[in-house]
């Protein structure tokens, strides 16, 4: 295998950037999905509109499949890291626990699902098991964003000159400083972007009519456009931040070219996404919503890479 990925170097590429940003993408759209449910609990409850009740059990399904796809494919995953890395070093250690504690949010996640209809008639209670859930994840998230900043530090080759404090706290005006900026927004988003799609998908399976998903899909692709916004606009920032420092330089149109496309690229899904959240039938956006998904799980790749980057202190 290693021999024929090898000899179809493109192909290679494609695996590399594949492993990186779909585990990414789901880890962020399952460590927020509840924050989503609960939401849409609350708002059921307000409105008194049953629609929104009816989602947030369906993205809670969408949040069951996404973490024990994450734990199982985690624990493999694991296996074979490990392997390469001597049986003393800490780096282990904060593998183990990052995975234990992702699997403390796995079950929280699921005892949040599997007591949906015995707590029924206790909405507050069930609304209280789901805010613990949301918590969980989030502190799932965090952990397993430290273990990829450690581990990709730690490999460098001065890794041992280096604190843990310096690896962790970031430093204004790096790409871990940015990229740590993105992850609340992100966490928002990424569950909204694949809770339209797989409302998309459930339509055959959930029946519950077309006024719930002419209500619902809009929701969603209303939550995921005022996250996403809050991205593009962190990163137009950055984007021009980047290109105030590189000018007068010599390589500097080109930078500035770049620079403009990755804005322009990134505007996508929020266009889409407003689309969708605006239109009178969602339900003709698949393509779109599609569309945003794919590029929104695009924008796990320089985040994974400014996550792992390193930028000495003066």
């Amino acid at each position: 295998m290693q021999a024929f990925l090898a000899d179809n170097p493109v192909l290679q590429h494609i695996l590399d950037v594949a492993a990186v940003i779909i585990p990414l993408s789901m880890l962020f759209a399952f460590c927020g999905i509840c924050i989503l449910t609960v939401s849409g609990e609350i708002l059921s409850l307000r409105r008194r509109r049953s629609f929104y009740g009816k989602c947030a059990m369906q993205l809670s399904m969408l949040g069951q499949g996404l973490g024990w796809t994450l734990l199982v494919g985690g624990r493999v995953w694991l296996y074979f890291l490990e392997q390469d890395i001597p049986s003393e070093s800490f780096l282990i250690n904060i593998h183990e626990v990052s995975w234990m504690v992702l699997g403390l949010s796995v079950i929280f996640s699921c005892i949040y699902f599997l007591l949906w209809k015995a707590l029924a008639q206790y909405p507050g209670i069930h609304i209280g098991v789901g805010v613990l859930s949301a918590l969980q994840g989030v502190l799932a998230l965090l952990l397993v964003l430290v273990c990829l900043r450690i581990a990709a530090v730690g490999s460098l080759p001065h890794a041992e000159e280096i604190t843990l404090l310096e690896v962790v706290l970031p430093v204004w005006g790096t790409d871990y400083a940015t990229s740590l900026c993105y992850v609340p927004f992100l966490l928002l988003a990424m569950p909204a972007a694949y809770g339209c799609v797989w409302l998309l998908l459930r339509r055959s399976k959930d029946d519950y009519g077309r006024d719930h998903y002419n209500t619902v899909v809009p929701w969603c692709a209303a939550w995921a456009r005022n996250a996403w916004g809050a991205v593009w606009l962190l990163l137009a920032v950055a984007s021009g931040l980047e290109i105030s420092r590189l000018l007068g330089e010599k390589d500097f149109t080109a930078d500035a070219v770049t620079a403009g496309i990755r804005v322009l690229l990134w505007l996508i899904p929020l266009l889409l996404w407003f689309m969708a959240a605006r239109s009178e039938t969602p339900l003709r956006h698949k393509a779109g919503l599609t569309v945003s998904l794919v590029l929104s799980c695009l924008f796990m790749l320089p985040f994974f890479m400014g996550l792992g980057s390193w930028t000495p202190l003066p």
